[in-house]
């Protein structure tokens, strides 16, 4: 059974309640979590922030994955051994291209399916999905050349973080999610979803069209 979980931000107004339910996708104490940046964190500064986060709900952010400038493919297996792994914000498109180039898009969906667990945030969540072009709407630039924008497909919806940060018109997402034919959730920095096999649950502020 697929666990997921899709945050639009990992904020303090979501603790206990998004948090409590990402504790719940467990099913041991003291998880470890491994981390892939959207792109190179040279000071790491972004994972230990996201460390001293999961350390506070008793969780390990143990292990460092890079996939653009320090590729060490030596560090995949500590990477599939953790109970989680947590895919970061940022530019999705820029994030989707790395994950092609280094193969890992089939490796991360073997791992769901192995019973691993996959932790989103903004850019890291909409991978997760069919079609990531709703990162436009969140303003990602899309790399020149690249025309096929499929995410990984562990989910038949699609998702817009940061609802209400942007200039968002909701009649053009109703209008988006019929082009695209697919349900939409959008998501406040102070909501999320989780989901449980085939249950899709919608934490704090989600809107869903479509």
């Amino acid at each position: 059974m697929k666990k997921l979980i899709l945050y639009s931000d990992q904020v303090p107004a979501l603790r206990n309640t998004a948090d409590k339910e990402l504790k719940k996708l467990f099913n041991k104490p003291c998880p470890t979590i491994g981390f892939i940046p959207s792109a190179s964190d040279r000071e790491r500064r972004y994972y230990n922030d996201r460390k001293a986060f999961y350390t506070q709900l008793g969780m390990d952010l143990s292990v460092y994955f890079e996939l653009d400038i320090t590729w060490e493919p030596d560090r995949l297996n500590q990477l599939l051994a953790c109970d989680a792994i947590h895919l970061s914000g940022g530019n999705t498109y820029y994030f989707l291209y790395w994950l092609r180039k280094r193969n890992i898009i089939p490796v991360l969906t073997k791992y769901v399916a192995t019973g691993g667990i996959l932790i989103g945030v903004s850019a890291g969540s909409i991978l997760m999905t069919p079609d990531i072009t709703t990162s436009s709407i969140c303003g990602d630039e899309m790399i020149k050349g690249e025309t096929d924008f499929s995410g990984l497909g562990l989910v038949d919806f699609l998702f817009v973080p940061h609802y209400g940060a942007w200039d968002f018109n909701l009649d053009n997402l109703k209008r988006y999610a019929r082009e695209k034919q697919r349900v939409v959730y959008a998501a406040r920095d102070t909501g999320a979803i989780i989901v449980d096999g085939n249950t899709v649950k919608c934490i704090g502020d989600v809107i869903k069209i479509g």
